[in-house]
């Protein structure tokens, strides 16, 4: 992968903008470059970080420029080599999708050339001629672009250090409570006020004196007259060629395997269309009750692979701890990054790219929580509101954990309410424990707030299972999901591919209808995929995901890290409140969400 990085007017002298770039040469440390341009008689600094894949010569690195365009770009270009095809330039000095991207968005256009790519990427186009900055994004947000407009001055990095101190003064309070429920920071929020995330599918035009952000792409509204097995077919289709589009490197491409079904899939037809021996990588814990590297072992046996794998431990934690906040930039809670911190390593070790099992879940109905909620708002919904009301006052009451937290939703019964409890760590409904009234309402012009407000989504979508895979997709995927992978990858270089989450297979995804894709349950369709090829006995069991144990470290190594953490928070949060957590989590309940939120706040 790589970084990128401009000011326009900058506020800061060259040898400043150097070290920026320098602090994001860990994404890309195979070389670093800064060109300076004129736009709009003032100065344009351009600046990349490159991780060479695609054509290893010095000839492909960047910036990069023909007679109208110079290009900055974070990303690959799958499907470049068919670009060329149809491009009337011939003349390539390069076999680079850099080059590629540059002629055809000369010959093409931005918006038609947007609409041909198969990639993630997150590119800075600066057009000479019009003198016009275009930022653009990934449809999916697998790559990352933060960008800000203060005082005349127009900056874009693709991680938060790559921003001048003096454009980060202030944080962000909506930012802090959407991150204190979520675990995340969604939509195009950062962690300091004035910067901004690109998002997904959208692209920026900056004209030196203003800019202005249009969407370019969005998932389809129609859905297919389908068979199950046609769409089996059609997506078995669909990944192969994803999958080899993505083997496409002048590097060794490996595989994450967890033993799940998307990993193994994703595994299996690698190895299929790879002319050797694959390598497999995979993490398991010491703890038997996460550990899932058994069966990844016994997966990577059946397909021929060359597995390796390392066993997770608390002092892990300790070791991550001490830069993963340097990494991550801004707070996140995703603690499946630790482990795929250490998955990153040992992947690193013996190959620069890697594929990647994710987006089968939000893509064809793989999480709990869609059946959770649709199961129980279908049930409570039944229920007069008079006995709704009764039971919430006794599960409010209770001293059982998982019973105390639906006490709310019971009561104030939304599909919202219920995916809230089994997709937030501080819920919705006990911010005002946390934060006060004034605090809430400064940001979000409302005292009380629900899980849409905090994402700030509105859909229309009135089918369960296809609302919260919408938003997990708008929301969940870019601001959790790729932003682990990217930074915990990143911090090794190296390179990670996602073939579920190929654009092709995202639209025939969307467009499939919902009892087509639940027809034998959750994730029906690869699983027939799969277990046409690997044994079912090898894969079917409860789902576990990526999880850590954190739980019981915050009853043990961790209990005294989270605490001196909790006395030493500002006055913006409740300690008391906090304080209570902590004592009912070292007495059986469980906020490991909350705490490990908690110690992920900056100082």
């Amino acid at each position: 992968m790589c970084s990128i990085l401009g000011y326009f007017n900058p506020k800061i002298n060259s040898l400043e903008i150097a070290k920026l770039n320098q602090n994001l040469s860990h994404r890309g440390p195979d070389n670093s470059t800064i060109k300076k341009y004129s736009f709009r008689q003032k100065e344009l600094f351009l600046a990349h970080n490159r991780l060479s894949i695609q054509d290893l010569s010095d000839v492909a690195n960047q910036p990069m420029e023909n007679e109208r365009f110079v290009i900055v770009f974070n990303g690959e270009i799958y499907n470049h080599l068919e670009l060329r095809k149809k491009l009337t330039f011939k003349d390539f000095k390069t076999h680079s999708d850099t080059e590629t991207l540059l002629f055809a968005f000369s010959e093409f256009g931005i918006k038609e050339t947007l609409n041909l790519l198969n990639g993630m990427f997150a590119i800075a186009l600066f057009d000479k001629l019009e003198q016009k900055l275009y930022l653009i994004r990934d449809r999916v947000g697998k790559k990352p672009l933060y960008f800000t407009f203060q005082n005349g001055e127009f900056a874009f990095a693709s991680e938060l250090k790559g921003m001048s101190a003096h454009l980060k003064t202030k944080t962000n309070n909506k930012a802090l409570i959407q991150f204190m429920t979520l675990s995340y920071i969604p939509h195009d929020n950062s962690y300091y006020e004035d910067i901004y995330k690109l998002k997904p599918a959208h692209f920026l035009v900056f004209d030196g004196v203003d800019y202005k952000i249009e969407r370019y792409w969005d998932l389809p509204k129609e859905k297919l007259n389908i068979t199950f097995d046609e769409a089996c077919e059609k997506t078995e289709e669909l990944l192969k060629k994803s999958i080899q589009y993505r083997l496409i490197s002048d590097l060794e491409v490996g595989s994450f395997l967890s033993g799940g079904v998307d990993s193994s899939l994703v595994s299996y037809f690698m190895q299929k269309l790879s002319s050797q021996k694959i390598k497999t990588f995979s993490i398991g814990f010491e703890d038997r009750a996460y550990d899932e590297s058994i069966y990844a072992k016994e997966v990577a046996k059946f397909i021929g692979s060359e597995h390796y794998e390392y066993h997770f431990k608390a002092n892990d934690v300790l070791n991550l701890i001490e830069n993963f906040d340097y990494f991550y930039d801004e707070p996140f809670g995703d603690a499946s990054s630790l482990p795929m911190m250490i998955l990153s390593k040992i992947t690193k070790e013996k190959v620069t790219v890697a594929l990647s099992g994710d987006g089968g879940d939000e893509l064809f109905f793989g999480y709990d929580r869609y059946f959770f909620t649709k199961n129980y708002f279908e049930k409570l919904n039944k229920f007069p509101y008079f006995i709704r009301v009764i039971l919430s006052e006794i599960f409010k009451s209770t001293s059982h954990d998982k019973l105390n937290k639906i006490s709310y939703p019971i009561k104030h019964l939304t599909p919202q309410n219920l995916y809230s409890v089994v997709s937030t760590s501080i819920k919705p409904w006990d911010l005002k424990e946390l934060f006060s009234k004034e605090f809430i309402y400064e940001s979000f012009k409302k005292e009380s707030l629900d899980f849409f407000d905090l994402q700030e989504i509105n859909l229309d979508e009135k089918e369960l299972f296809e609302l919260f895979s919408m938003v997990d997709f708008y929301r969940y995927i870019p601001d959790d999901i790729a932003v682990k992978v990217d930074r915990a990858s990143m911090k090794y270089t190296l390179e990670v591919r996602n073939p579920l989450l190929d654009v092709n297979l995202i639209e025939f995804a969307y467009s499939l209808p919902t009892n087509i894709k639940l027809q034998n349950g959750a994730k029906s369709i690869l699983k027939a995929i799969l277990y046409k090829h690997v044994p079912k006995e090898l894969i079917d069991r409860p789902k576990r995901g990526f999880s850590v144990p954190l739980k019981e470290w915050f009853r043990g190594d961790l209990r005294g890290i989270l605490l001196d953490k909790i006395e030493n928070l500002d006055s913006k949060f409740n300690k008391n409140y906090l304080k209570k957590l902590y004592n009912a989590h070292q007495n059986g309940a469980n906020y490991e969400y909350v705490f490990w939120n908690i110690l992920r706040l900056k100082d």
